[in-house]
């Protein structure tokens, strides 16, 4: 895969953090951010998202 056609694909989805159903973030790379969230919000459920163009691809609430 070329880096041009590399950086179309990473444009055409983010992923997305929820914290009890509301969004608390979005972007490309969320290990980082997703551990953080955890330990910050411990009795609340966070759940995982991939959103494309077309919509939510993965959520779990």
């Amino acid at each position: 895969m070329t880096t041009e056609a590399k950086q179309k694909n990473e444009q055409d989805y983010e992923y997305e953090v929820y914290v009890d159903g509301k969004l608390m973030w979005h972007g490309l790379n969320p290990e980082k951010v997703y551990e953080k969230i955890v330990a910050e919000n411990p009795k609340k459920r966070v759940s995982l998202g991939w959103r494309l163009k077309e919509g939510i691809l993965i959520a779990i609430f």
